[in-house]
């Protein structure tokens, strides 16, 4: 769909707002992330919201369906959500809310294309990270265990565990999906000797949000560090808005019907023999993928929430 096939812009109205029977977040619109693309695509565009405070227009279709940006990183995440939930004209009261699109992972557990239903979101930068060394910088240390802890003020875990009825509906509804495969990108895995031989498949577990884009093996020991520290290891993916959605969600006591359904773009760390210059951002290959991917999972998830209601959010 081009821009001009899509409904001039409007402000909302509080006295008729827009009442979504779900609502889509990508993270992002432009090339080459085109996140947002396959929902402008999937059914008629009826409305498009300027809704003061969030990262893109929030985009209506005639399903009920509705889709808007995060931006990228928890700050614009988490303004964008807040700005919907406390838009006057806007009604998210019986809506489903799935954030989707791209993530990393790691190589052991997860086919590039793969599509990971989360079932709890990990909060990576709230943690203390120490040089135990003197002023002199010494090696790092071998044991992640020494140099991190959990924060010593910690009012709560920085984990949002899902509604386990929503994820385990969720994954059953992406288990049916006819994920598609790439030769491109399933050539470039034997270049990880402990990555899945197999094309792409649903799986079930835990997603960590961080802001930092971080990349390589002693990052990637570090986050399982922090995973294991919280009792959600291990992790399947990562991404950077996830768990600033699901906390303005239950700032608003809505974090229940929250789903996170994305698919693995590129792995976190280096292949053997690889440096993490070559390869933290993945391809244009493994990109296309996990964006096709990731709507085709999360499309069936959302229109199966929209006509189920499991929640029974719209009674």
């Amino acid at each position: 769909m081009s821009d001009r096939d899509l409904p001039t812009p409007r402000t909302p109205d509080p006295d008729t707002p827009v009442r979504p029977s779900a609502l889509v977040l990508p993270a992002v619109a432009d090339p080459p992330l085109t996140e947002r693309r396959p929902w402008l695509e999937r059914a008629e565009i009826t409305d498009a919201v300027a809704v003061p405070g969030t990262d893109t227009l929030l985009y209506v279709a005639e399903d009920g369906v509705a889709v808007t940006t995060t931006g990228i990183g928890k700050s614009d995440a988490a303004t964008t959500v807040t700005a919907l939930l406390a838009a006057p004209g806007v009604d998210l009261s019986s809506a489903y809310v799935v954030s989707t699109g791209i993530a990393g992972g790691p190589p052991a557990r997860t086919a590039l294309g793969s599509v990971v239903v989360a079932d709890a979101i990990v909060d990576w930068d709230r943690k203390h990270r120490w040089d135990r060394g003197d002023a002199d910088a010494s090696p790092a240390a071998d044991d992640p265990a020494d140099r991190l802890d959990l924060l010593a003020y910690r009012p709560r875990d920085y984990v949002h565990r899902l509604e386990p009825r929503l994820v385990e509906r969720a994954q059953s509804v992406a288990a049916s999906v006819d994920l598609r495969s790439a030769d491109a990108v399933r050539a470039s895995q034997p270049q990880y000797p402990d990555a899945p031989a197999a094309g792409p498949t649903v799986e079930t577990g835990t997603s960590v949000c961080g802001d930092e884009f971080w990349h390589g093996r002693e990052r990637a020991r570090e986050v399982a560090w922090l995973c294991e520290a919280y009792g959600v290891a291990p992790f399947l993916a990562t991404q950077m808005e996830d768990a600033a959605t699901a906390t303005a969600l239950e700032r608003f006591d809505r974090l229940e019907r929250y789903l996170s359904v994305r698919a693995v773009a590129n792995y976190d760390r280096p292949a053997p023999g690889q440096s993490a210059a070559e390869s933290f951002d993945g391809t244009d290959a493994s990109r296309e993928l996990a964006i096709d991917n990731a709507a085709r999972a999360a499309g069936a998830v959302v229109d199966d929430l929209v006509a189920a209601d499991p929640l029974g959010l719209d009674g």
